[in-house]
């Protein structure tokens, strides 16, 4: 039986050879062309565009979604992270509704912590490094307490702890987004 089936392959072939390397040749020329056009489409039009480069610590994104915020490289999450200060002081219940982005986590104030010489970050420690009893104090995400004390870093010195007076106070904001 395989006999038979070889030779009937064999005549076959014989018979659809031509039309079925035509069609092989046409759908070779389009995969061809597809292929083409797809490496087209992920390397851009513009094939002599550099890659993007990550902005330097401590920079005001001037355009694009992150906008009016300064870049703070990346965060211990391994993400990059963008930062902004709040306008005006704020109690940690308004704090952490702020829409798009969050307080700071304690790892994150520790890492910010190390970055707060760089770029638009230094002028914003600069004016809350005065002689207020709050002086360079904000809040953070964790609560501690249950519901009604939350934490804060003093980028003053480092340390970050509970803060004393609940969450009602008024303390600056640092918002960060990703």
């Amino acid at each position: 039986m395989s006999e038979e089936n070889n030779e009937l392959e064999d005549a076959l072939d014989e018979k659809m050879t031509p039309q079925f390397n035509l069609m092989r040749q046409e759908m070779k020329a389009y995969f061809e062309a597809l292929s083409r056009e797809i490496k087209t489409v992920k390397q851009g039009a513009n094939d002599d565009a550099k890659p993007e480069t990550a902005p330097e610590i401590g920079a005001v994104a001037l355009a694009g979604e992150h906008k009016g915020e300064i870049y703070g490289g990346i965060f211990p999450d391994g993400k990059p992270g963008w930062i902004s200060e709040e306008t005006e002081p704020m109690t940690h219940y308004d704090a952490v509704e702020l829409k798009g982005r969050a307080l700071p986590t304690s790892e994150e104030g520790k890492y910010i912590n190390t970055i707060k010489d760089k770029g638009d970050l230094k002028d914003i420690f600069a004016r809350h490094s005065d002689s207020s009893s709050c002086a360079g104090f904000f809040w953070l995400a964790e609560h501690y307490d249950g519901y009604y004390g939350a934490r804060f870093q003093q980028f003053s010195d480092g340390s970050q702890s509970n803060y004393g007076y609940g969450r009602n106070g008024r303390l600056p904001v640092l918002s960060v987004r990703r």
